[in-house]
């Protein structure tokens, strides 16, 4: 009798096959031998599945962005201590959220030049900028954002600042990088409040 084949169990490890691929080799090595040899499975069943290299690497856009959402979908509280644990999920602190930066700024790149990419790259960014957006208005809502300042454009700039430092923490860790960031993102949430 033919084995039956858990589809979300075969697209987890091709995912997880694929950031790793991503990663460790570069985003010339995501080919589908590569990647069907990294995640264990037929290269013709991983044909199948993506027919396309576009199919797969829009595939990994969604995953990643899938993973981010559900991390941050599991966070509870309010007021400063959400919001700061809110944007520490979209920063490369340990070795899944380096992955998956690592795996976004590879695909990103490509994105660049490639239209049909395009718009995976654009809902991944849009996706941090909704997150920034509901940070701000949480801030807004507990009375922890001052009047004088415009939500919009706080939400623009925490955008910048989680950009600037998701790179600075990948390039220069440092010793403590989760300690670091926060006390980047602790000083900021603080200023917001005027």
């Amino acid at each position: 009798m033919p084995r039956l084949i858990d589809h979300d169990e075969r697209n987890d490890a091709i995912a997880q096959a694929a950031i790793r691929v991503l990663t460790r080799d570069g985003l010339a090595a995501l080919s589908v031998r590569n990647l069907a040899a990294e995640a264990g499975i037929a290269t013709a069943s991983l044909r199948r599945a993506f027919p396309t290299q576009d199919a797969l690497r829009q595939f990994c856009f969604d995953e990643i962005r899938d993973a981010v959402a559900a991390r941050i979908g599991a966070l509870s509280g309010e007021g400063a201590p959400l919001v700061l644990a809110l944007l520490l999920e979209l920063l490369p602190l340990d070795a899944t959220r380096r992955s998956e930066f690592v795996a976004q700024l590879q695909l990103g790149s490509l994105a660049l030049t490639d239209p049909a990419l395009r718009p995976s790259a654009i809902r991944l960014s849009e996706d941090v900028r909704r997150a920034c957006t509901a940070a701000v208005a949480e801030l807004a809502r507990c009375g922890l954002l001052s009047e004088a300042n415009d939500a919009g454009l706080e939400a623009e700039r925490l955008h910048a600042l989680l950009d600037g430092l998701a790179l600075h923490l990948l390039w220069e860790p440092g010793p403590d990088p989760a300690g670091r960031a926060s006390r980047i993102l602790t000083r900021h949430i603080d200023s917001l409040a005027g």
